[in-house]
């Protein structure tokens, strides 16, 4: 870790999962809250269900043409050839998208659609890398809470009451939602592009909102704004925090690229599955942003003169995975170093043995 950061003892397993029985302090309302925002990861994945003209209709071709090769034993070889220049930009070893746990269709429910798709001879390299690109950045996770909880007690220390944190593919919401209650951030914006997991956040916050309410109505004395209130991470402030907890929360449903965060005092990224285009997200990010600004990744660093590295937390010491915390410094270059190296690439041979493992064991599954 970068001497700029105290030294930190962190958790390694989250905490006793029993709900709170009773509302006797306001505290209880916030640890209600945090409880009740839990499991997000294991949330049901719908497929996408895209018509003429839905921005990921070309995902769809392309992935129906890959999937189809996957699935017909005579075309693997072929789909073996496709993949194997693209190893760089995949995330595990077949692309998710095209396995049973992917987020395509079986079919389009305008069937005709389907009939005008290209096979995959018909689909050039550079489409195939894209979408590969674009099938990484669709997988979920979240950082669990106790995960979470590291990360808040070495930003908390940073962060100015006040300011405005941004997740960048928040997913269900879970750490803006955490961010809001545990730091005292002016406001929280999670920005999602995928339609049905910005719709599960908003679900999943007024779960929370409603947890809030009843807790605070169980309270044995009214809580009032300017009552002292001790947050998750240990610091204190006003009940105001938690009152008004409404107006700081915000999901946005759009491509982060076409949001504006230069008033954020802090970016979030759970950007494990955001390498292939993590150069493109540090020239965003040094174009908007002004200097001081706490930028944070996850698994992939950041490889641009606008960001001074001031924490690094190797795997399996905050989280399962590293843990990148910078900061905007000054800088006149306004154009990205050259993309990031994946961490692991493994050799054609060892990807070509790996592929035909899974080849075999999604025969077995489909008993083939």
């Amino acid at each position: 870790m970068n001497s700029t950061l105290a030294p930190q003892t962190f958790r390694n397993r989250d905490r006793d999962a029993t709900p709170v029985s009773s509302f006797t302090r306001a505290e209880d309302v916030l640890e209600a809250m945090l409880r009740s925002i839990e499991g997000g990861e294991l949330h049901l994945r719908p497929t996408l269900d895209a018509g003429e003209g839905d921005p990921f209709l070309n995902y769809i071709e392309i992935g129906f043409a890959l999937r189809q090769c996957l699935e017909d034993k005579n075309q693997r070889e072929y789909l073996i050839q496709r993949l194997k220049p693209h190893v760089g930009v995949i995330i595990g070893t077949l692309p998710a998208g095209i396995q049973s746990h992917g987020l395509l269709p079986r079919t389009l429910k305008e069937s005709p659609q389907e009939t005008k798709f290209r096979r995959l001879e018909n689909i050039s390299d550079e489409e195939v890398r894209q979408w590969l690109i674009v099938d990484g950045g669709l997988i979920y996770g979240e950082l669990k809470r106790y995960e979470l909880e590291n990360y808040f007690d070495v930003i908390g220390p940073l962060v100015h009451p006040g300011g405005i944190m941004y997740d960048l593919g928040s997913g269900l919401g879970k750490a803006v939602m955490s961010a809001a209650i545990t730091l005292p951030f002016a406001r929280c914006i999670g920005v999602e592009l995928l339609e049905y997991r910005h719709r599960m956040a908003v679900d999943r916050l007024q779960v929370m909102l409603a947890t809030g309410d009843r807790g605070l109505e169980s309270l044995p004395v009214r809580l009032q704004p300017d009552d002292p209130l001790e947050l998750p991470g240990g610091s204190l402030t006003k009940a105001m925090h938690l009152l008004d907890i409404r107006s700081r929360i915000e999901f946005i449903e759009k491509d982060m690229f076409e949001v504006d965060v230069s008033d954020a005092s802090l970016v979030f990224m759970n950007s494990t599955c955001f390498g292939s285009f993590m150069h493109l997200i540090a020239d965003k990010l040094a174009r908007e942003l002004r200097e001081k600004t706490l930028v944070s990744t996850t698994t992939y660093s950041i490889n641009h003169p606008a960001f001074k590295l001031i924490g690094h937390f190797p795997a399996a010491t905050l989280a399962w995975t590293d843990l990148f915390l910078y900061e905007r410094v000054h800088c006149t270059e306004t154009q990205a170093l050259p993309k990031v190296a994946a961490l692991f690439e493994p050799g054609d041979q060892e990807w070509e043995d790996r592929v035909r493992e899974e080849f075999l064991a999604i025969d077995a599954r489909m008993n083939l």
